[in-house]
């Protein structure tokens, strides 16, 4: 594994660059675009193990972090859905450069599945879209967690923030929103996934949702090829989001390790 920075001087990007051995020959390049937030923190073994098992399968991994989150430069207030789909247009030119593959698979959990969606959609060069629980109701996302830093107010012994929703950013579950960020989150929606895209696009559930059937059917609207299947009982965010823990879902990721092969 490979450490780097890139992008421009003024937006410094933090990246992790996974190489197959060199006992296995290389089979292409894939783009891991990780979601917002304390599902960031839940996910980011997910994702570290994700590069592991597709590195050994052969392919060039690259995982980052969007400007203003992880390790990358930049404040928590910077960003908003728009800058990091660029922040992922960059870090995929990245992986084309290093890996010398000049098309590409993009992974995506959660808000993170929005960019690497908006990516096939974008551009020629992805081929398939990996896309985990997407987030396909930006107003309801924003809804829950709103609920869940109720609920964590609720029993916690420090005292609570009674201006939390007051002014430019509100702090979710640690993480402070922007009314801009919050735009443009509340702003998703299933009819987004009705534009087009030559991309094989890949879906994993890990239940039965109400959001689901109007993803489908935009798919279909848009004439896209794609796969859908759930997983039930591997939701590491829903399960520990307040600890910042999360576990280990073996069957999505040897499933998604699968999807490529």
């Amino acid at each position: 594994m490979n450490l780097l920075f890139f992008g421009s001087t003024s937006r410094q990007l933090f990246g992790a660059y996974h190489v197959p051995p060199s006992s296995v020959a290389g089979r292409g390049a894939a783009l891991l675009c990780p979601p917002w937030g304390s599902e960031y923190l839940v996910s980011h073994r997910i994702f570290r193990r994700l590069a592991v098992r597709l590195s050994e399968s052969g392919y060039h991994v690259l995982r980052f972090d969007y400007f203003g989150t992880g390790d990358s430069a930049g404040a928590t207030t910077d960003g908003d859905l728009e800058s990091w789909q660029a922040d992922a247009q960059v870090a995929l030119e990245e992986l084309r450069d290093m890996s010398g593959f000049s098309s590409v698979a993009t992974f995506g959990i959660r808000l993170g599945a929005v960019v690497a969606w908006r990516l096939a959609t974008t551009r020629q060069d992805v081929h398939t879209a990996v896309l985990w629980d997407p987030i396909t109701n930006g107003d309801k996302y924003v809804r829950e967690l709103e609920a869940a830093q109720l609920d964590i107010d609720r029993w916690s012994l420090m005292p609570v923030h009674r201006d939390r929703g007051v002014g430019e950013n509100r702090t979710l579950l640690g993480f402070p929103m922007t009314l801009r960020m919050r735009s443009s989150i509340e702003a998703v929606g299933a009819d987004m996934f009705s534009q087009p895209t030559k991309a094989q696009v890949n879906l994993l559930f890990s239940d039965v949702r109400p959001g689901q059937e109007p993803l489908h059917d935009a798919l279909r609207t848009a004439g896209t090829q794609f796969h859908s299947e759930i997983i039930p009982g591997q939701t590491p965010w829903r399960d520990d989001e307040a600890t910042g823990a999360g576990g280990l879902p073996v069957l999505v990721l040897e499933r998604m390790v699968e999807m490529l092969r």
